[in-house]
Parts: structure tokens; C-alpha cells; sequence
């Protein structure tokens, strides 16, 4: 049997592993967005704390700790939510908020975008083969804006062109009208990419590396994305997609970089 000093062993140690993100503040968000029917429903905080546990350690979801909801809850609730889309309104929010507290107007006006490729583990689902990094997987699609606030996210086969990626943002930037430019590397020289920003509204800027660059050199901007990248890496659920959808592998994204916002929230450096 589990008791409830298991249970307070389990939240202190996720606690640590989510860097010590409000986990009552986004639960309180899910139950306001979509409160439960039935007052026996597995609180949202219990729910929340199963997700974080996944997507920090990396495990399977039917490896969940028993002193957690079980894995099919868990995952009942998760999917409920990705297709409500709850995680990403409250990553747009928080971005919101995270940008007050810098000292920025809530409508950003530059935009970073990169892509980042990342094997698959053997589950059905959409894939392909990047010729460039030589992996068989899935590539992520990200907005970043000036501070590296994650602004909208999407992941697309591997395979695809990043000069291709831009289309699966549309939905994520139609919901930032205020962007104004946006900053790309230099696979996105192409005149569609253009085309998608004009038809956006924005300047499409290309920053590539210099000719007779050598080793390691900061780009201007372009290390702010890969910095959110980088973010992504300190979980172990991350390192590989585990999704067999497109859209629950981008909601997986959303909600990490929702936990990760309500930590920087809470835990300001």
C-alpha cells in the first residue's frame, strides 16, 4: 500500500525534477478551462503531477509510480486537454505574463524561428529521414520571441524542408497579429519562405554565419531559440518523440514549455 509519506516523497522529487514549477497555478488553469463533470474526478493537480513525471524522467506512461493517478487516467485527461488545446493557450499566456515582467509590451514584434530534429522511438505515427543529421525521426518547428519565450510550436516529419516547416506555424501565429519580423538561419533562404512571411505580415531577415567563420560564434538572435531548445533537452520525455500523432507531440512540447514559464514565473533568476 502507499502511503501518504510515499505520496509526499513522489511530489518532493518531482518537485526538484520540474524545477520546482507551480503545479497548483496550471492545474488551476486546466480546472477553470475544462472543470470536471463528475465531482469524483481525479483532481487536476494529481493529473498534472503524472504528466510532469512522464515528461521529466522519459518513462512510459504505464511505468507511472503507483503513488500517481493511474496511467490511463493520466493519459485520458492529457489527450482531453491537447485537443482542447489548453496547454498552448496557457503557453501563450504565460508569455503574456513573462513578458510584462521583463518589461515588454504583451504583443511581441520579432520573431525567431528554427527547427530542431529529434529521433523516434518505435511507435506508429508520421516520420522520415533527415539527410542532414542523419536520423529517422521528427522535426520541431519553433516561434520564439526576443527573450526566447516560446510563442508557438509544431512538429512536422523529419523529412520535410525546414524551408517547408513554416506552414504548420500558421495556426500558432495567427494567434500573435503584433510580430512584425521575423529571424531565420540560412535554410530559409527560399522565396517561399518570403512569400509565407508577407503573406503574415512580417520582414523575413535570413542570419547566417560568415565565410570565413571557424568554430563556435553567436549569431545575432538566433542562440535565443536554441536556447529554448536546450531548455527542452533537460527533459528526459523530450529527447525522443514517443507520440504517435503530430498534434499529442506538440502538445507534449506545449505543456513542457508551459511547466517551464510557471517555473520561471515562480523561481525568477
Amino acid at each position: 500500500m502507499w502511503t501518504d509519506r510515499h505520496r509526499t516523497r513522489h511530489e518532493k522529487r518531482l518537485k526538484d525534477t520540474v524545477l520546482q514549477a507551480s503545479l497548483d497555478e496550471v492545474a488551476r488553469f486546466l480546472e477553470r478551462a475544462d472543470p470536471p463533470v463528475s465531482p469524483d474526478a481525479t483532481p487536476a493537480r494529481r493529473v498534472l503531477a503524472g504528466i510532469a513525471w512522464h515528461l521529466r524522467v522519459g518513462c512510459g506512461w504505464r511505468a507511472l509510480p503507483a503513488a500517481f493517478p493511474p496511467w490511463r487516467t493520466v493519459y485520458g485527461w492529457f489527450r482531453r486537454w491537447i485537443e482542447k488545446g489548453l496547454f498552448e493557450a496557457l503557453m501563450r499566456s504565460l508569455a503574456r505574463v513573462q513578458r510584462r515582467r521583463c518589461g515588454r509590451r504583451t504583443g511581441p514584434r520579432l520573431a525567431i524561428i528554427d527547427t530542431q530534429s529529434v529521433k523516434c522511438i518505435g511507435v506508429r505515427g508520421p516520420r522520415g529521414y533527415d539527410g542532414a543529421k542523419k536520423l529517422v525521426g521528427r522535426k520541431r518547428v519553433a516561434l520564439v520571441d526576443a527573450e526566447g519565450h516560446v510563442l508557438a510550436l509544431a512538429v512536422v516529419p523529419a523529412n520535410v524542408q525546414d524551408r517547408d516547416t513554416l506552414l504548420a506555424l500558421d495556426d500558432g501565429k495567427e494567434q500573435w497579429p503584433s510580430l512584425r519580423l521575423a529571424i531565420f538561419d540560412g535554410a530559409f533562404t527560399a522565396e517561399r519562405c518570403q512569400g509565407w512571411c508577407n503573406l503574415h505580415g512580417m520582414r523575413h531577415r535570413v542570419v547566417e554565419k560568415q565565410p570565413d567563420q571557424k568554430g563556435f560564434v553567436v549569431l545575432e538572435r538566433r542562440w535565443l531559440v536554441e536556447r529554448t531548445f536546450g531548455w527542452f533537452s533537460h527533459w528526459g520525455g523530450l529527447l525522443r518523440e514517443r507520440a504517435g500523432r503530430l498534434d499529442v507531440a506538440t502538445g507534449r512540447l506545449a505543456c513542457v514549455a508551459s511547466l517551464m514559464a510557471a517555473s520561471a514565473l515562480n523561481n525568477p533568476s
